[in-house]
């Protein structure tokens, strides 16, 4: 089974010479699903470049609680990275269980890259200098130099086979002007050009289904693998991302033979990504549609006491119906008139609580 390692959305991919503050986060998996860290007895960072392994790094078991199954961070220490020039370096993430060592990735190594920061290079100072002497510096130089004898001619170009800007000007049609206000004069008649942001790209990212726990930036994306949790749904789903501020947002669903649409939202809590259920948009078969003659009989019936859903309750004070929405009207026949609820009691028509 191939096992991967991959940077989540939001890790960094660099890091500054001597910055052992910054924290790369990965996801470890194998046959694209994420693994089991928790279990493991041992897990080692280990990083190399072109000439071969460098140095290594433990990573505490205990620092995956409240992490995403599969997920770990790493934040490199002194020991790591202390001394290594700036440039291309490769990683590896070796787990010891009790099935063996597992190293991700089972193919090319994860690269990332380490930065000069600004203490690698010396600074010199700039001389400064005043623009009149500057001026006057420049013409005394110039005065200097000595004018060399006058060259030979070269030979006359030969321009028959080029085309001259009369050829040009008596060729062209159309005739365009920059009006230098967003605007062009096409033959007299001005235009405003389209810019890019008026113009709809189209281009979707075929992901397996589970990696929509981790795309979260703005876009469609279409599934290949599954539904991640979409009930009803096919291979095909297609899933737009619409992030809302910085640590949430939501996800839409929009199944390709239009059988079932939903919608869950995502936020960080504590600093893990938690997501919602999925909650599935009515479709026509959960709406009333009432026929000609009024044959109610006909009616889907989803309310309580067996009503269609369109027509409100009635009953006795005893038979009010629980778990509505506000708003909600039922007729109470022991009170011979209707009430509505608020989302927390029954009220009459004058507010009063009935």
């Amino acid at each position: 089974m191939a096992k991967t390692l991959e940077f989540t959305i939001n890790s960094p991919r660099q890091i500054k010479q001597g910055d052992t503050e910054t924290t790369f986060t990965f996801i470890c998996k194998s046959a694209g699903s994420a693994v089991e860290l928790t279990h493991a007895t041992n897990i080692t960072a280990k990083i190399g470049n072109a000439s071969g392994y460098l140095r290594s790094q433990p990573i505490a078991i205990t620092s995956l609680v409240g992490l995403s199954q599969g997920w770990l961070n790493l934040q490199p220490m002194p020991d790591l990275i202390s001394g290594l020039p700036a440039g291309d370096y490769q990683l590896e993430i070796w787990v010891v269980d009790q099935a063996g060592t597992s190293i991700y990735p089972s193919d090319e190594p994860l690269g990332f890259t380490i930065t000069n920061n600004i203490e690698s290079e010396s600074g010199a100072s700039i001389t400064t200098i005043a623009f009149d002497d500057f001026v006057e510096a420049m013409n005394k130089a110039a005065s200097t130099i000595a004018k060399g004898e006058k060259g030979d001619p070269g030979p006359t170009p030969d321009l028959s086979n080029y085309t001259t800007v009369t050829d040009l000007n008596n060729g062209l049609s159309t005739k365009v002007t920059d009006n230098k206000n967003g605007t062009i004069e096409v033959n007299g008649s001005s235009i405003t050009p389209a810019n890019d942001s008026k113009v709809l790209h189209s281009t979707i990212t075929q992901l397996n289904s589970t990696d929509m726990n981790t795309v979260l930036t703005a876009g469609y994306y279409q599934s290949i693998g599954g539904t991640n949790g979409i009930s009803g749904g096919d291979n095909w789903t297609i899933y737009q991302v619409i992030p809302l501020f910085s640590q949430n947002g939501v996800q839409l669903a929009y199944v390709t033979n239009n059988t079932i649409s939903g919608i869950r939202c995502w936020n960080y809590t504590g600093g893990n990504l938690n997501f919602t259920s999925w909650v599935q948009f009515a479709d026509d078969s959960k709406v009333a549609h009432l026929s000609g003659a009024n044959n109610f009989d006909t009616v889907p019936t989803y309310g309580t006491n067996n009503k269609p859903f369109a027509i409100n309750d009635n009953g006795a004070t005893s038979a009010r119906p629980t778990g509505q929405t506000a708003g909600y009207q039922y007729f109470d026949t022991s009170l011979n008139k209707p009430i509505w609820y608020t989302g927390k009691n029954w009220v009459d028509a004058t507010g009063k609580t009935v």
